[in-house]
């Protein structure tokens, strides 16, 4: 049965810029996403030693159970509630696998938002991050996603204030500027394998330990509205413009 968000999650949306849709994705896509990765890690495994955070960033086009389970589960349909009548797809060129490898013990100091380095004439942007678990992240340390719940009405004030460049000098970390930009605490993101995670583009987010006895694996999708870079300034000053169900719960 497909999923329908609620009013009440399309509120904590708002609020918080993140939300975990549970059981979303069927075991029988999410065991042909688990063969697909564990192929390409085995055939370029990360170095010898390696703990924490390991990432790979093939193209959609190599990664088809894992571009699958996103369209066929319907996790990209649920994606889209959010931003009707606007569409999502694939922003970038990738699908990005993320390992974090235990024993790292590792609390994250402060957010970042993707897409800035000290290189670039202007942001890359998309809008929004998708997730899909391939395993359980109930408790803290076990790889856990953190973010910081607000912070994406943090970053809108800021570029409102210092404008749409003042996260390039620090690649995005808004808590490194001078002074820096104040959020609130952050918080580990728990989930289950199956489970879905949707969060704004502008929300502060960052990776924590693994003290587990597994690798965790999950999939990250950064998607895009149709014609978004003809907007992007806009969305970095009025958080809600490509989000018009979740405006309207405000």
């Amino acid at each position: 049965m497909p999923v329908v968000l609620t009013d009440d999650q399309l509120f904590a949306f708002a609020r918080d810029g993140y939300l975990v849709v549970k059981g979303v994705v069927p075991e029988v896509l999410l065991e042909d996403a688990d063969a697909e990765i564990a192929e390409m890690v085995a055939a370029k495994p990360p170095p010898v030693g390696t703990v924490g955070h390991h990432f790979y960033f093939p193209p959609p086009t190599q990664l088809p159970m894992c571009d699958r389970a996103l369209r066929v589960s319907g996790a990209l349909d649920v994606a889209n509630e959010l931003v009707a009548p606007h569409h999502l797809d694939h922003a970038l060129d990738h699908i990005q696998v993320a390992l974090n490898i235990p024993p790292y013990g590792h609390r994250p100091g402060g957010p970042h938002i993707d897409c800035h380095t000290a290189d670039q004439p202007e942001p890359g942007s998309f809008t929004m991050l998708a997730a899909i678990y391939l395993g359980d992240e109930t408790q803290i340390d076990s790889g856990n996603l953190w973010v910081w719940p607000g912070s994406h009405l943090d970053h809108q004030r800021l570029f409102h204030e210092r404008g749409l460049n003042a996260l390039l000098p620090t690649s995005g970390h808004s808590t490194m500027l001078d002074p820096p930009l104040a959020v609130g605490a952050p918080t580990p993101v728990y989930a289950e394998r199956g489970d879905l995670l949707l969060a704004h583009f502008l929300l502060g987010h960052n990776i924590g330990g693994n003290e587990t006895d597994r690798i965790r694996r999950i999939v990250y999708y950064r998607l895009a509205c149709e014609n978004h870079r003809d907007r992007w300034k806009d969305t970095f000053l009025d958080v809600w413009t490509e989000y018009a169900p979740v405006r309207a719960q405000l």
